[in-house]
């Protein structure tokens, strides 16, 4: 099976996947109420029994046509992420998608309750400077691992961008006692949004205190 979106020149997938089969938590939950309430009431006999063997088919015919939609929806849908942008793409017969380029991502948070946390599935929300704002995607496999790796390939980007700009190779600055805390400060939020790693960070520090 092919990518799920045409690739540029130079561009590689880092994740490809389907939403997390919770996709179908509401088909099932209807599923796992109406069959067996049918079968229990198969041998019954008598009128009430009898009617409501009817209206449990009807039902019965209304959830497997459903359930299969969602089942084709499933198939259809796609949450990628490259090393330039994060797309998710949707749609049986008209198709929709969201396409978000790294370098315009101010922040990828994730939310899972209780249930999605046991199963490992959950919504990513993306913000990004633009028209949309905030994106969000629904039952992504293991959100808080693609939110790291979105955060790796923001800063891989950025790297390969400007090659030569680190922080480990600024000179200290010669500033007052409020200033290094401010640095510091700022050292601390690009390190909490993965733009640094941990021995950037530290090596970046060392040199901001002369030591």
């Amino acid at each position: 099976m092919g990518p799920a979106v045409k690739l540029l020149p130079n561009e590689r997938l880092v994740y490809d996947a389907r939403p997390h089969l919770l996709y179908f938590s509401l088909p099932a939950s209807w599923g796992l109420m109406l069959l067996p309430l049918l079968l229990l009431h198969t041998t019954s006999q008598g009128f009430f029994a009898d009617m409501l063997r009817i209206i449990l088919s009807v039902f019965l015919l209304v959830w497997t046509p459903w359930t299969l939609w969602h089942l084709l929806q499933w198939w259809f849908v796609r949450c990628v992420v490259s090393n330039y942008r994060v797309m998710w793409r949707r749609g049986v017969v008209s198709r929709s998608g969201v396409e978000i380029p790294l370098d315009r991502i101010s922040n990828v948070n994730f939310h899972q309750t209780v249930l999605e946390r046991i199963f490992g599935a959950g919504d990513l929300i993306i913000e990004s400077s633009g028209q949309e704002g905030q994106s969000k995607f629904s039952d992504v496999r293991h959100p808080d691992d693609v939110q790291l790796l979105i955060h790796q390939q923001i800063v891989s980007a950025r790297k390969e961008a400007r090659p030569d700009e680190s922080p480990t190779q600024l000179p200290p600055p010669s500033v007052p006692d409020d200033g290094i805390l401010g640095q510091l400060r700022e050292l601390e939020s690009m390190r909490s949004r993965g733009l640094l790693t941990d021995e950037e960070f530290s090596a970046a520090k060392r040199r901001l205190l002369g030591h």
